[in-house]
């Protein structure tokens, strides 16, 4: 069997036996899949860590190093030298988001400067910088069906509006996100006179996504992303304007906002402070 027909059985294995949930063995999936065209799984330690020295990112190393940590587990195969590696790149990955944060501070603009771009857009533009703006929320948060009343089941993101209503409002209900395993399903309300008016001019249906294909069918994650790198207010992307929001709270010492941030993002406050804390560098 040649070497990617190799690969190609370990990563078919791997998907069918690993414990994980749906967007981390997508993650592995997709960092396995490139991988398996630069490496073969079952090489020594010693040629997997070699090439992955090659991988500039700290960061990006880390996670290329975890996924084939995951897939030699699941092959009985020897992980202690990719292990330690990890282990050791600790100290290079905090350098590196020092030097990262202090790149930042220097450059992005401020959360007042965002609040201005934001009241330029309209549209969809708006209420998804809206959403990162204000809320700091991920790109697939954002991705949801809009409905006019509250379903008795909810199984996907929802946002129920009906703009009918003598006293409207907008409330989002996240249950499919990075990390809901670990912090349930999450609502968040809206009373944004603005945000209403921008929804309504829509025009969208019961039961039809806010970001939907051309088609009509819900967008992928890859699609989500590739829409929030064009369409987020200067290109920043979601994880940028989350750094300008919380440089923003901590300058105003808005601390308990911080820790809602925290919880509607479905990320940790010791992570919110060391990966998204714009004076981590200093």
């Amino acid at each position: 069997m040649s070497e990617t027909n190799t690969n190609d059985a370990h990563l078919q294995s791997f998907i069918k036996g690993a414990k994980a949930g749906e967007s981390t063995m997508r993650d592995y999936v997709t960092k396995l899949t490139k991988l398996a065209k630069e490496v073969n799984f079952g090489d020594p330690e010693s040629s997997l860590v070699e090439h992955l020295s090659t991988v500039e990112n700290p960061n990006t190393r880390s996670n290329k190093a975890f996924a084939l940590i995951r897939m030699r587990r699941h092959l009985k195969l020897p992980t202690f030298e990719l292990e330690t590696m990890r282990e050791d790149l600790k100290k290079d990955i905090m350098t590196h988001r020092k030097k990262k944060a202090t790149e930042d501070l220097e450059k992005l603009v401020s959360y007042d400067e965002l609040l201005t771009k934001l009241e330029g857009l309209s549209g969809k533009d708006y209420i998804m910088n809206y959403m990162w703006v204000k809320h700091g929320l991920r790109n697939k948060d954002i991705n949801v069906a809009v409905k006019r009343k509250k379903p008795k089941d909810i199984t996907e993101n929802v946002i129920v509006f009906n703009p009918n209503l003598k006293s409207p409002k907008a409330t989002y209900y996240i249950t499919d996100y990075k990390t809901a395993n670990t912090y349930g399903n999450k609502s968040i309300v809206i009373k944004d006179q603005r945000f209403f008016e921008e929804l309504s001019k829509l025009g969208l249906k019961n039961d039809q996504y806010l970001f939907a294909k051309q088609d009509g069918t819900k967008a992928t994650v890859n699609y989500m992303n590739v829409l929030a790198s064009r369409r987020s207010i200067n290109q920043y992307g979601e994880g940028r304007i989350a750094k300008i929001l919380i440089k923003h709270l901590l300058d105003t010492k808005q601390y308990g906002t911080i820790e809602k941030i925290s919880k509607q993002r479905g990320t940790a406050l010791s992570t919110i402070y060391s990966s998204y804390n714009l004076y981590a560098g200093n």
